[in-house]
């Protein structure tokens, strides 16, 4: 069996919020730190370019995914964490923090359900109801360790693009056949930091959890490997009768504009629109507005979402001391006393000199 990869990242896992990837099968141990698990973070891959409403980045390094309003989803040797930060591409800002009062283990496996003491309002993710055949496409996202064995930690969510193999190439990490094994390799791969975390296949806004991670899935060294994830679709109905059944992600429609719109430098605002149709009544009292805005000075930004009467609702200020890159999050808003259907705009100004940039995608989800 291989040992968990513990220690050795664990104190700079617990500072930039690394996600780990700790696995069943043999691996020389690392020097110990600490009692804390170690994150794997993701090798080869690069910022995420969309904004994971369901990424849970824990408070011990470790990731995890949000399957209902007060349910998570990680590994078992994650356990240690007392809170999470969901839905934010940055390790330390952004999205929401809840924390956690409750723990689940499945016996026999790695896998560990977190219940929140407060519900989150972010869009929990749905959850595979069977393996993806090999070949499948897979995504990987995560705060882990972006080289080894020297570990550069990342503040942005990293994401890379790998591929499902057949489970009985992660054997050798201790896998079985109702795990899912991901490609990887020295320069392509999970690593410590994104235990816990999620293997994903499907597209953009709209993806399926097919595993946790579990740890290195061969013997080919630290973060030079195939990833082993506890497969989500064999312990489906487990989830269920622990959760009291889990939510599905909203039934109401989701809306999205990827047209890009340039935004002038200290100029006027700009506005990209989405046309609603189909939705009754109302908009809810916790309209997403996914945002995916490339900016070179993100603080130089100011969002605005326009309802169909006019009503604009300010989900984003200005602010001098925000040199950081882009902004790709999601804001929720009260549109309540709104109709639904009709034409939403986001608008979007840039409001100080030097610094440009250009709306990539939005969508909102009723």
């Amino acid at each position: 069996m291989k040992t968990r990869w513990l220690g050795r990242v664990a104190a700079a896992a617990m500072a930039v919020g690394v996600v780990v990837v700790v696995g069943k099968a043999a691996m020389a141990a690392p020097p110990p730190q600490d009692e804390n698990p170690s994150v794997i973070q993701i090798i080869g891959g690069g910022n995420a370019t969309e904004t994971y409403a369901f990424h849970v980045g824990l408070s011990n390094g470790c990731g995890g995914s949000l399957i209902a309003p007060q349910w998570i989803v990680t590994a078992t040797h994650c356990g240690s964490a007392s809170s999470g930060r969901i839905g934010s591409t940055q390790k330390n800002s952004g999205g929401e923090v809840r924390s956690i009062d409750r723990k689940i283990d499945k016996a026999g496996t790695d896998l560990t359900l977190m219940h929140l003491s407060t519900a989150s309002t972010m869009t929990p993710i749905k959850m595979a109801t069977s393996n993806p055949a090999p070949g499948t496409p897979a995504r990987l996202i995560g705060f882990g360790c972006t080289s080894w064995p020297n570990c550069s930690n990342p503040t942005t969510l990293q994401e890379i693009d790998l591929t499902v193999l057949d489970s009985s190439r992660c054997y050798a990490g201790g896998g079985i056949s109702t795990d899912v094994c991901i490609s990887g390799d020295r320069t392509h791969s999970a690593c410590h930091g994104d235990s816990g975390g999620p293997a994903l296949v499907g597209s953009r806004g709209n993806w399926t959890l097919v595993g946790e991670t579990q740890g290195p899935g061969d013997n080919n060294g630290e973060c030079a490997t195939t990833t082993l994830y506890t497969g989500i679709a064999a312990n489906l109905t487990w989830i269920n009768q622990q959760t009291g059944g889990t939510q599905p992600p909203p039934t109401g429609g989701k809306f999205e504009n990827v047209n890009n719109v340039n935004i002038p430098d200290a100029g006027a605002a700009v506005t990209s629109d989405v046309t609603v149709t189909g939705q009754a009544g109302n908009a809810p009292s916790t309209l997403k507005v996914n945002v995916d805005i490339k900016h070179t000075w993100r603080g130089d930004v100011v969002i605005d979402l326009v309802a169909p009467d006019g009503t604009a609702y300010r989900v984003k200020n200005s602010s001098a001391n925000d040199s950081a890159d882009n902004i790709i999050t999601t804001y929720t808003v009260n549109a309540s006393t709104e109709v639904a259907n009709g034409t939403w705009k986001l608008k979007v100004q840039d409001v100080a000199r030097y610094d440009t940039g250009y709306i990539d995608a939005w969508s909102l989800q009723f």
